[in-house]
């Protein structure tokens, strides 16, 4: 059994600590990439079982890294959760990846673990 890997992309450094901090906490092995090209970068090294993405970072946007994961077969089936402060791309963002797997910041830490959770099995694979 080996610790479930799951890829933080946020440009917020106070946000993706905090998400690392809890991630790791909980027992996940967790990576963070600053922005949206990094995060592809690390995510095809890698090839995590979480993706945690921000939409708005400079560079290349969150969307824009949705839609590379999607275009690549080896990446498309990781599954994606968003973390925004960009509320108006909410709607289309839950339109395409369900309600559960959209979390508007501030978001709550407690639904944010258990859907982690729900998407990865948890914290250790077997």
């Amino acid at each position: 059994m080996s610790a479930t890997h799951v890829l933080v992309v946020e440009d917020d450094p106070s946000v993706r600590g905090l998400l690392h901090t809890l991630l790791s906490a909980e027992g996940y092995e967790v990576a963070t990439a600053s922005d949206g090209l990094a995060g592809l970068v690390k995510a095809t090294a890698s090839k995590p079982q979480l993706v945690l993405l921000d939409l708005m970072m400079p560079d290349l946007g969150g969307v824009r890294v949705l839609e590379e994961l999607r275009d690549d077969p080896e990446l498309a089936h990781i599954p994606v959760i968003v973390v925004t402060g960009k509320v108006d791309a909410v709607p289309g963002m839950r339109a395409l990846l369900g309600d559960d797997n959209v979390f508007v910041k501030p978001f709550a830490v407690a639904e944010l673990l258990t859907r982690v959770g729900d998407v990865t099995g948890g914290p250790i694979a077997e």
